[in-house]
């Protein structure tokens, strides 16, 4: 990642970027999960994978991706996977899912829509932190998870729990960290 500034920039800013022209990123039907709420096989990535989440950590880019099924009242029930690149361009996707609805606490919340469009961070003090929307069909909210390692989550419920904000529509939340040298 290289971190540029100029008259025209602020010292955040992130660039200058080339645009590839390819796909990064595309479904695949092959990749399949055993969906822990209804109890069956699932195609978790096959219909689509979008809207990325990224971080550079160990020299590679780790991209949570949402990637949908195509089962559902919704069109797909939406589950985010792990999608790394040595070069920044290549990226091959876990063969599971990472985060995704469960028989947990959460499931009223991220069920039948599912886990969606995830912000990382690596956080100051190691791991990372993940807000992402659990979509149960009628309403999204803004959830927050923790990994050690962006294999494994820890879902924490609505990243405004506890406050009248808890049930207010979020999508695409972030996180802002600083930016050291």
């Amino acid at each position: 990642m290289n971190c540029q500034t100029n008259p025209q920039s602020t010292a955040w800013q992130l660039g200058p970027f080339t645009r590839n022209g390819g796909t990064l990123l595309a479904a695949r039907p092959d990749l399949r999960f055993r969906c822990p709420v209804s109890g069956q096989d699932v195609a978790w990535a096959a219909k689509d994978v979008f809207n990325p989440g990224a971080v550079v950590h160990e020299g590679r880019v780790h991209l949570l991706v949402r990637a949908e099924d195509e089962v559902g009242r919704y069109a797909g029930v939406s589950r985010i996977g792990l999608a790394i690149s040595n070069d920044g361009l290549h990226f091959d996707l876990e063969p599971e899912p990472v985060l995704f609805p469960d028989n947990d606490a959460w499931q009223a919340w991220e069920w039948p829509g599912g886990c969606e469009d995830p912000r990382v961070v690596e956080s100051p003090d190691g791991g990372f932190v993940c807000l992402y929307t659990a979509f149960n069909g009628t309403h999204g909210g803004l959830f927050v998870a923790t990994s050690p390692d962006l294999r494994r989550w820890t879902k924490h419920g609505p990243a405004f729990g506890g406050t009248a904000h808890a049930k207010n529509w979020a999508k695409s939340g972030f996180i802002v960290i600083e930016m050291r040298d």
